[in-house]
């Protein structure tokens, strides 16, 4: 990205022409042909792909002669014919972060005008979108599966707890993973719920699978609304904990009130990203400012990575592994009882 200094209208076609690209990407995630090209190492029939993707194959051409500027795809229209570019086989690796950016958070980012005057509200006139979030987060699981397999291989279990468990990807795994174990998953959103409950039906696991609707912090607080909490000897949660590490929302007392409702867990094991340090701000990784954007939109305080490892620390849990989770400032800890 410019640093302002072009004259010559620079910054604004960067700004103006990554706008367009977002939105061109997410449409190509969400119609399935991204995920058609990538399965193929040469070049697909245009036709064929609206045919199997149910799209009107005049608009899609368009579609794709975009993204052929934007540098996504290759397309050539005299044969008909498109593949994916190195970057956009790139691009169709970190799409996690489009779906969650232009699908999830697309309705604030849309309305930061009204939101910044008052006009409307977040979680009521405006909201996440949970499904799109979701969605986002399991397609992230393609390049972040390998780190937590090697973070949790040691790590003996029997009854699952997933903090927020979204499309019920991380809890399914690690069902599959061992058949002997069975597992809770707990989401505020319906759709997210009803996409792990699909998830583990489809997988195999759903009879070892219980899904609940709920806000993570009342299940913390008042682990009855949630039976069978206390023999779960490993609780994992990603992207879920930074909504309780401010103090007016927790903080230290949340952390210490999980280890309270989970009398017998062994082993924690949270992912989450968090706010760039102000010393190391420059240009911003890719999904960093739509990340930090959105949660100070909805009043949520992001902590820095240094800070998140204090609280643990005050709250009595001993770091076993922290591992950068595939982002410059994304991690993975694994955590047991101080």
């Amino acid at each position: 990205m410019s640093d302002g200094s072009n004259a010559d209208g620079e910054l604004a076609r960067e700004l103006f022409n990554g706008f367009i690209g977002s939105h061109v990407l997410y449409a190509l995630i969400t119609t399935g042909v991204l995920d058609q090209l990538a399965e193929r190492e040469g070049a697909a029939v245009v036709g064929e792909l609206a045919r199997r993707g149910d799209c009107s194959l005049r608009l899609l051409s368009a579609l794709l002669k975009a993204a052929n500027r934007l540098g996504i795809v290759r397309y050539r229209p005299q044969g008909d014919t498109v593949e994916l570019t190195a970057g956009g086989r790139q691009a169709h690796r970190l799409r996690g972060y489009f779906t969650a950016s232009v699908g999830g958070f697309g309705d604030v980012f849309r309305n930061l005008d009204a939101l910044a005057l008052g006009r409307e509200k977040f979680g009521e006139s405006i909201d996440q979108d949970g499904r799109l979030t979701a969605v986002g987060c399991a397609q992230n699981w393609s390049f972040q599966q390998a780190i937590f397999d090697r973070a949790t291989e040691r790590i003996d279990y029997r009854h699952v707890l997933d903090l927020g468990c979204g499309a019920g990807v991380r809890l399914v795994h690690l069902l599959r993973r061992n058949p002997h174990a069975r597992g809770t998953g707990i989401d505020r959103s319906p759709e997210a719920c009803a996409l792990a409950r699909d998830r583990a039906h489809v997988m195999g696991v759903g009879d070892r699978v219980t899904i609940v609707q709920a806000d993570v912090g009342e299940i913390v607080t008042g682990p009855d609304g949630c039976p069978g909490l206390l023999d779960v000897d490993l609780a994992t949660s990603y992207f879920v904990l930074h909504h309780f590490m401010q103090s007016r929302a927790g903080g230290v007392d949340f952390l210490k009130s999980l280890a309270v409702a989970l009398p017998g867990c062994d082993h924690f094991v949270f992912a989450d990203g968090f706010a760039e340090p102000e010393e190391a701000r420059g240009s911003p990784p890719l999904f960093t400012l739509a990340y930090e954007l959105f949660h100070e939109f909805t009043d949520v305080a992001l902590v820095t990575h240094r800070r998140q490892c204090e609280l643990f620390e005050q709250a009595g849990y001993l770091v076993e592994q922290d591992l950068g989770f595939g982002h410059p400032l994304e991690h993975l800890f694994v955590l047991r009882r101080s």
